[in-house]
Formats: C-alpha cells, sequence, structure tokens
C-alpha cells in the first residue's frame, strides 16, 4: 500500500514538473525561443549534412535551417504535450482510473494548452494561438493513442497465451 501511495505522489510530482518546464518555455519572449529554435534547426541541418557527406557551406545551412524551423518549433511542441499526456495517463492509472483514463488525459493536456497559449498573451512578442492548442493536443493524442495500440496488443498477446 505505501508503494502505491509513493506511486501515485511521483507520477503528479512529474506532471507538475513537466508542466513548469512547459511554462517556463513559453515564458521566453519571441526573440529567444527563436533563437533555441533556430539553433536546434542548424544542428539538425548540419548533423545531416555530415551523415550523407553533402557538401553544403555554412549559408546554405543557415538557408535550410531557416526552412525547418518552424516544422522543428511545432514538432517540439507536439513532444512537449506528447510527454504531458502520457505523465497524466501513468499518474490516472497510478490512482486505479482505468475507465476512460485516454480520453481524461486528452481533456487535461488539452485544457493545460488552452491556458499555456493564453499566458503566452502576456509574454513580449508571442501570442495565444488557436492552432498551437491544435497543434499540442494533437501530439498529446498521437502519443495517447501510440499507448492505446501499444496496451491492445500487449493484452490480447497475453489473452493468447493463455488459451
Amino acid at each position: 500500500m505505501k508503494r502505491k501511495r509513493v506511486w501515485r505522489i511521483v507520477s503528479v510530482a512529474l506532471i507538475v514538473v513537466w508542466a513548469v518546464v512547459i511554462f517556463s518555455f513559453s515564458a521566453q519572449p519571441d526573440t529567444e525561443s527563436s533563437e533555441i529554435s533556430g539553433h536546434v534547426s542548424y544542428r539538425i541541418v548540419k548533423m545531416w549534412n555530415q551523415v550523407f557527406g553533402l557538401k553544403h557551406s555554412g549559408p546554405e545551412l543557415e538557408q535550410m535551417a531557416q526552412k525547418i524551423e518552424y516544422p522543428v518549433r511545432k514538432a517540439a511542441h507536439m513532444s512537449e504535450y506528447a510527454v504531458l499526456a502520457l505523465l497524466i495517463f501513468q499518474a490516472l492509472t497510478a490512482f486505479d482510473r482505468k475507465k476512460n483514463r485516454g480520453c481524461m488525459a486528452l481533456g487535461i493536456t488539452a485544457a493545460y494548452a488552452v491556458t499555456d497559449e493564453f499566458h503566452q498573451l502576456f509574454v513580449p512578442g508571442r501570442a495565444g494561438r488557436v492552432t498551437d492548442v491544435l497543434i499540442d493536443s494533437a501530439g498529446a493524442f498521437l502519443a495517447l493513442l501510440a499507448i492505446h495500440i501499444i496496451l491492445y496488443y500487449h493484452k490480447s498477446e497475453i489473452r493468447n497465451r493463455k488459451r
């Protein structure tokens, strides 16, 4: 019983920590946020250049990085919220909420995305966008869909072993 209580506390603590991480990223002014995603985009194209033995120059890499910056930024949003949804899903499981936990996790994650976009209205150079809520929610949905598929196949494998 004590183990279950500890796991519940840890599950909730992980959600809070991850929500703070998301909040801190959202609290960055647009220039700081763009600089980070630009740097990540540049590293991606530079690595791509090296792995495939391409001979792109520095300016070409910069141009390529600028082209992928928007998708990289949106993929980061999706990933942040995918992790949040999975943490919420796990916490609901720890609290013995087996029924509708996927829908509940998606709803809670989407609600947090709404509050996060509202928060961005007060950050210099940032804006709260409905499209970002949809992108964040899509990340959560895809993660929850993946876990649903994994659990479905895991359960069917267990049933097949019992036969």
